[in-house]
């Protein structure tokens, strides 16, 4: 309800004097409109406040009460209410009221953390924590609080770490019983998962940029089994690497900067920015976008022929594309998801260093020499090299081994029309 409009010259006053310090004549003031006004709340709202810090509580009850059935309704008074029930003894509806101030707001982190305190000294210690999470999860994203957050923040945390000290015994206890019945290798996915379900790890989904193709599985690495060209693929990689070597010795090599893109089009990250139109991440293209660079495969013709002879992606305008790939030291790619998962991206290592490994999804490998890895890039990738040489891989693309020919042909249909549609700017090679 509001104020009569006979009383708000005097609710007007009241609140000014309680703003500038004068709380006792404000307090005279609020005494008459509570007994004139009994159904509005802020009369007896501030009473209740003024003989809380006074101390006597049996006067702040009766007040408060008298608050909580006026209107207008507020968090901030069922939070005080909380207070002041506490303090007299009743921590049963001392938890309610925070809890129905929470239901209004549920980032009043004051009322959270009183409620988890509450709760946790009546010994309901999961009840607390559900508050403790809430809380902990919020002030993550307050650059400042007060120090007595801050401290109420600490007896939070400590308290949800005991309890996850707590799950991960009994977990890992029903985790030895069961392994114990089981062979030691074939459960990395299962581990994944239980990296996922304790927080240690995020859920890793395919994000594609351009199209997405349902009911394929999510895999970050693809197992050799679905590949039968590789083996005779990874045969060649001696000759590869020596024609690589020898193009290298004789003139550098001629790669270009991988990102090439106008200023407003670079993603928003420094990374990302130090790398376009630098060539410390350079690439030798043999196939740019679906158009084979002739001086660049006769400059590599045992690169090319090897290339041949594999089932790359075949679409006007968009594939294959296959190039070398030079990262130098200290180069790492940013996090970054890929165009679509109907392709599967090929990596033959060539020139391998210590401290060089990629990362898809939750699994992280490192190059080895001529063994072929293959991984959806539209799961969330980075690479790295953190030596002091040059990392070399060839790179290509091939379909996903799980489209039948036919979904292959729509795919390639709808791609080649899109890229007709809209022509993207090929990488620039001089």
């Amino acid at each position: 309800m509001s104020i009569p409009t006979h009383l708000q010259g005097k609710a007007a006053q009241a609140e000014h004097l309680a703003q500038s310090g004068q709380a006792g004549q404000a307090s005279r003031l609020f005494l008459e409109l509570a007994q004139e006004a009994p159904g509005h709340s802020r009369a007896p709202f501030f009473l209740a406040m003024q003989a809380f810090g006074t101390g006597d509580l049996a006067q702040a009850r009766r007040w408060i009460e008298q608050a909580l059935a006026g209107e207008p309704r507020s968090a901030l008074i069922e939070a005080s209410a909380g207070q002041i029930l506490r303090a007299c003894g009743d921590k049963d509806a001392a938890i309610a009221a925070y809890e129905r101030a929470l239901a209004m707001d549920a980032d009043f982190l004051p009322a959270r953390l009183d409620a988890g305190h509450l709760l946790s000294e009546q010994g309901r210690s999961l009840d607390a924590n559900r508050h403790y999470r809430a809380a902990l999860d919020q002030a993550s994203r307050i650059p400042q609080l007060p120090a007595a957050l801050q401290a109420s923040l600490v007896r939070a945390r400590d308290a949800v770490q005991v309890e996850e000290k707590a799950l991960e015994d009994v977990l890992q206890a029903a985790l030895r019983d069961a392994r114990a019945a089981l062979p030691d290798e074939g459960l990395e996915r299962f581990d994944e998962c239980y990296d996922i379900l304790r927080g240690r790890k995020r859920v890793q989904l395919p994000k594609p940029g351009f199209m997405h193709f349902p009911k394929l599985p999510p895999l970050s690495f693809y197992g050799r089994e679905h590949f039968p060209w590789a083996a005779a693929l990874e045969a060649r990689t001696p000759e590869i690497l020596a024609e690589v070597q020898a193009m290298l010795a004789a003139s550098g090599g001629g790669f270009i900067p991988y990102i090439q893109k106008d200023d407003a089009d670079v993603p928003d990250s420094q990374a990302w920015r130090d790398l376009n139109k630098n060539d410390d991440w350079g690439v030798f293209f043999l196939h740019n976008q679906g158009e084979r660079v002739a001086r660049h495969c006769q400059a590599l013709p045992k690169t090319a022929a090897a290339l041949d002879d594999v089932p790359m992606v075949h679409i006007p305008g968009r594939g294959p594309t296959a190039f070398l790939s030079r990262l130098r030291p200290g180069t790492h790619i940013p996090p970054h998801h890929g165009a679509t998962n109907t392709r599967l991206i090929c990596h033959l290592p060539l020139v391998i260093p210590d401290n060089c490994a990629i990362r898809v999804g939750n699994d992280t490998r490192r190059w080895k020499l001529g063994e072929l890895i293959v991984f959806d890039d539209t799961v969330e990738h980075e690479a790295w090299n953190r030596s002091d040489q040059t990392r070399i891989v060839l790179i290509f693309d091939v379909w996903n081994p799980f489209l039948t020919e036919a979904e292959r042909a729509l795919v390639t249909a709808v791609t080649a029309a899109y890229a007709g549609f809209y022509p993207d700017r090929l990488h620039k090679l001089d």
